[in-house]
């Protein structure tokens, strides 16, 4: 029988010089990364260290062994399993804020994406080390975590040709990418050839978790590139209503200076510094971006201001042609022509950017403007009313026209990767809104569902594999429990025939198959006292002779032949034929008195000698036989055997080739058969 031994597989031979060598490779790469990150060359100088510790666990794994690298890797694989938690939380259980408020602890001013390495590199950083703790047994899944931390190189390298800039931090650097390489290949290199001898189970149950792996993380880059999308629309719909809420408020305030130019048609007086500031006030407290109200007389000078400061104060009696050309135009189309107009963006006497409405001021009953109503809009003023709504902590404004910034607002934040632009139009005039969302805000905002949908499509991977893997192994347990069942019945076959055999030759005379001395002894034991049983007692007549001239092997086929005749004529008539050993031969008769015996022993005897067996000279073979009979009751064995060799005796004196009775023996006093038991 074959033995089984369960499949183990493991890197417990001698460990590869390729897997120490690439594992040594790592460890250089990573002390490079960590020295490049601390002057300020490299990435987060935290992925740096946690790039050194996995390639410095893992040299330690092949050189002193497992228990030798505990210290390293299982506290790189707690700081990573805390970094993609990081990841995977939502943020109504704990915001994306109060994990930049611990890393502004940490180091101030630092946010948490300074501190956490990319995630698909801290995926593949947790599956190496996996690999490296289950002792790269096939068994407990090493073979997937090597491929899925393939895929996640793969993947990296897929991210570094994406054209838009993602708001996670998704791959490592080139060199992080490279060390990573050469962790994977020194794995593989170490247990290749002990899963090479079991390779047909192990892609069995690889393919299906890897194309399962391959499908999350294709299912990942959709869901991602949509949560970005919807979140990128998302904030673009809050910057165009925040473009739209100033476009409004352009358009109030249009409409505010025509209500208030028309107001002096119904005065035929020219308007007082009373009246004035009493009409302009409450326009300029709704507008407060409106730099002053001004009354321009026919001579385009600067009659009334409001609100009277200093700045304004200063620009009393200017004459607008003269002081301020670039609206001139726009000055004489109000006073001259009687038209409402505007100039573009110019520097304002005040100092700074704005626009300039000028509407001609009407008496009643005059078809002339008596002067215009000057309406001086700050755009910086406007911009910073709108930009006061909005926390300097969540995104950056500021307004453009073609490429000149006219307004700003900083923001108290990093910035993200996005730039949204809204155009508004200020009376027939464009300008650009542009907002600059912060990282901070944006990360907070990133759904969590890509990357939970990540995390899990790779676990039941991990557990298709393991669910897959064990099937082979109690399909292959199966198999071999079959074989050893069909050998084990086999073997009880073998067995039982050779107890059959041993048992038929303990009862049977091996040559002429007939039961043997014992077999008969026990048919005398079972005999019904009831009844009457004969005993033929047989014996061949000369037999020495047959042996001494034709030689043994004729005078077993005489044997043969004796014991087959004698079955023939016995046990039709309800006895048993059988050898003593020898030439002799016995048979008992139950039943039968002495008078049926001899006519079974002459009818036997007859039998042999036309048989045509015969000795050296032609004289035919012949036998003598020996019948005695037990009356009813406790049956003698001697006795009976005694009497049927007595009568055996009497008839090889008589001339041989004859049976004869011996007399009948009585059952008192004879020696009584042991029972059976």
């Amino acid at each position: 029988m074959t033995p089984y031994y369960p499949l183990r597989l493991a890197s417990e031979r001698p460990v590869s010089v390729w897997a120490i060598a690439a594992s040594l490779a790592a460890l250089l790469g990573s002390l490079i990364a960590l020295a490049l990150a601390v002057i300020g060359l490299y990435g987060s100088l935290p992925t740096a260290v946690l790039l050194v510790m996995a390639a410095l666990g893992q040299l330690l794994w092949y050189r002193l062994g497992p228990v030798a690298a505990q210290a390293l890797l299982w506290p790189a694989l707690g700081l990573l399993t805390l970094c993609l938690v990081s990841y995977l939380l939502p943020e109504h259980w704990l915001p994306h804020a109060a994990w930049d408020r611990l890393a502004d602890r940490l180091l101030t001013g630092s946010l948490l994406v300074d501190w956490r390495p990319p995630l698909l590199l801290t995926l593949c950083l947790i599956a190496l080390l996996l690999s490296l703790a289950v002792r790269t047994r096939a068994g407990l899944g090493a073979p997937m975590l090597l491929g899925i931390a393939g895929l996640l190189l793969l993947a990296q390298a897929a991210e570094a040709f994406h054209s838009a800039p993602a708001l996670l931090s998704l791959r490592g650097s080139w060199l992080d990418q490279a060390i990573l390489l050469t962790l994977l290949a020194g794995q593989m290199v170490d247990v290749a050839g002990a899963w090479q001898q079991h390779a047909f189970r192990l892609r069995r149950a690889l393919w299906p978790a890897l194309c399962l792996a391959l499908l999350s993380l294709l299912f990942w880059h959709h869901q991602k590139a949509l949560g970005e999308r919807e979140l990128a629309e998302r904030i673009g719909q809050q910057h165009a209503q925040m473009a739209e809420s100033l476009s409004r408020e352009i358009h109030d305030h249009l409409a505010a200076m025509r209500r208030f130019a028309n107001v002096w048609r119904l005065t035929a007086a020219t308007p007082g510094s009373t009246d004035w500031a009493t009409q302009a006030a409450p326009y300029q407290r709704d507008f407060r971006y409106f730099l002053n109200i001004a009354y321009i007389d026919a001579a385009t000078r600067i009659q009334l201001v409001h609100p009277p400061n200093a700045h304004n104060l200063r620009i009393l009696g200017s004459r607008l042609l003269e002081d301020q050309p670039a609206g001139r135009e726009a000055v004489i189309s109000a006073l001259q022509h009687g038209r409402e107009a505007r100039t573009d963006i110019i520097e304002l006497l005040q100092g700074g950017p704005g626009v300039i409405h000028y509407l001609p001021l009407f008496l009643s009953h005059e078809s002339h403007p008596r002067g215009a109503v000057a309406m001086v809009v700050s755009l910086p003023v406007l911009a910073e009313t709108l930009f006061t709504a909005i926390d300097p902590g969540t995104q950056q404004l500021s307004l453009f026209h073609g490429g000149e910034r006219l307004a700003h607002q900083s923001a108290e934040a990093r910035l993200g990767p996005w730039q949204l632009e809204a155009e508004l139009d200020l009376s027939g005039i464009p300008l650009v809104l542009r907002a600059e969302p912060t990282l901070p805000r944006l990360l907070g905002d990133l759904p969590r569902q890509p990357v939970v949908s990540l995390s899990v499509g790779l676990l039941l991977a991990q557990l298709l594999y393991l669910v897959l893997f064990s099937q082979q192994e109690m399909a292959n347990q199966h198999r071999a429990v079959r074989r050893t069942n069909h050998e084990l019945r086999r073997e009880i076959r073998k067995r039982t025939r050779l107890q059959q055999e041993v048992e038929w030759l303990a009862g049977h005379d091996e040559l002429t198959g007939l039961p043997n001395r014992r077999t008969f002894l026990q048919a005398l034991r079972a005999h019904d006292p009831r009844q009457p049983i004969s005993v033929l007692l047989c014996d061949i007549d000369h037999f020495k002779r047959i042996n001494d001239r034709l030689g043994h092997l004729e005078g077993d086929r005489y044997l043969i032949e004796t014991g087959r005749l004698g079955r023939e004529v016995i046990e039709p008539a309800g006895g048993l034929f059988a050898r003593l050993g020898g030439e002799e031969f016995v048979a008992c008769l139950p039943g039968r008195e002495g008078p049926e015996a001899m006519r079974v022993a002459d009818t036997l005897r007859e039998a042999v000698a036309a048989r045509g067996l015969t000795h050296a000279d032609g004289t035919p073979l012949t036998i003598s036989i020996g019948v005695a009979t037990g009356a009813p009751g406790p049956l003698g064995v001697d006795d009976l055997l005694n009497a049927a060799d007595m009568a055996l005796y009497r008839a090889k004196g008589a001339g041989r080739n004859r049976a004869r009775l011996a007399e009948s023996l009585a059952a008192p006093g004879s020696e009584e058969l042991p029972k059976q038991p």
